[in-house]
């Protein structure tokens, strides 16, 4: 809380005349006096995860042990692939399906840099195998 001689010390160097003539200065209300000098700190980074630990039912020891960076995905073998766009032949909604996950698996993003090479030619492979599947499902209707 401020004390009243910095208050005054404030007012006298106001360089603005709007501050000095803005009429006669009124305390705060004691209410909120109070209730500034009650106001808890902020809880500490320690706390905080604490509480959210407990909230989500997670213990603090297995979020050290976690791993900083995910494993990179391990890329789908090529005859997997082929056999479930065999099962996938005909209904565009699977076909969908398969190129979402594939998209999701073979991203070269999600790879090590010595595999997004051949994660981005397998993915480039896979939708071009889906999309062909795509035009002979739409051609049958």
């Amino acid at each position: 809380m401020t004390d009243f001689t910095t208050i005054l010390d404030c007012l006298e160097k106001a360089s603005r005349s709007k501050e000095r003539d803005a009429g006669p200065l009124r305390p705060p209300p004691i209410g909120a006096i109070l209730r500034e000098e009650a106001r808890p700190s902020p809880p500490s980074a320690a706390d905080r995860a604490a509480r959210v630990c407990r909230a989500y039912g997670v213990d603090r020891a297995e979020l050290r042990e976690a791993p900083s960076q995910p494993k990179p995905a391990r890329l789908p073998e090529r005859e997997d692939v082929l056999a479930e766009l065999l099962r996938a032949e005909g209904s565009p909604a699977k076909l969908g399906a398969l190129r979402r996950r594939l998209a999701w698996a073979c991203h070269p993003d999600r790879q090590e840099k010595s595999r997004a090479r051949q994660a981005e030619r397998m993915l480039a492979e896979f939708n071009a195998q889906i999309d062909q599947a795509i035009a002979r499902a739409t051609a049958r209707r």
